[in-house]
């Protein structure tokens, strides 16, 4: 088992999704989700210039993983597809990518794509340039903004600068997953800090 843990730029309640009672991770973070094995755990933590730094923003541990194209068909998910006229919740929604007849990507209007809801190649090449696999969760929390402090004695964990990190000792790891699973609040716990930004 191990933990990958990064710094969140963006928490809109897209990557991850933790809508509909499952967290989803569909899009960024291509590494993780390229290497990452069930059973594993992934944490998000607030970011230097945010007011939750240091904080835990969520935490998931993977209980299934499928390709983009078993996510889109599957029904549990059919909630996860966005609509772009919809709520922040619709709107974020993570189930974005499957393929033609031709085997060629689609990638569905969404928070990834333009704003006119063209494709953006950019965030098509992030996404599923190395990887088609989505993470989806078997427990999680999720806080947004009232992303929760990391106990002194497993500060260790904590994600600080760019990329991901796993390197941490067997104690430290297996104390952080105690941790979560026997003391943390569990599913959907508070509002993306990032919607605060949004128009109402």
């Amino acid at each position: 088992m191990k933990i990958y843990r990064y710094v969140i730029d963006h928490d809109m309640g897209f990557s991850p999704n933790p809508f509909h009672g499952i967290c989803t991770l569909a899009n960024c973070k291509p590494v993780i989700r390229r290497v990452a094995r069930l059973g594993d755990y992934v944490l998000g933590f607030g970011s230097s210039e945010s007011d939750i730094r240091y904080k835990l923003i969520y935490w998931m541990r993977i209980g299934e993983i499928m390709t983009f194209d078993e996510y889109w068909l599957d029904p549990r998910f059919d909630r996860k597809k966005p609509v772009v006229n919809g709520s922040h919740m619709k709107f974020h929604g993570d189930n974005i990518y499957h393929t033609d007849v031709n085997g060629g990507i689609i990638q569905e209007p969404s928070f990834h794509s333009l704003p006119d809801g063209r494709p953006n190649e950019v965030n098509m090449s992030t996404d599923t340039g190395s990887t088609n696999r989505v993470l989806i969760a078997d427990a999680f929390g999720y806080y947004g903004k009232e992303a929760i402090s990391i106990p002194d004695c497993l500060s260790g964990i904590v994600a600080v600068g760019r990329g991901h990190r796993t390197a941490h000792s067997d104690r430290l790891r297996d104390a952080v997953a105690a941790w979560l699973l026997e003391e943390t609040p569990k599913g959907f716990r508070g509002e993306p800090s990032g919607w605060a930004r949004i128009p109402r």
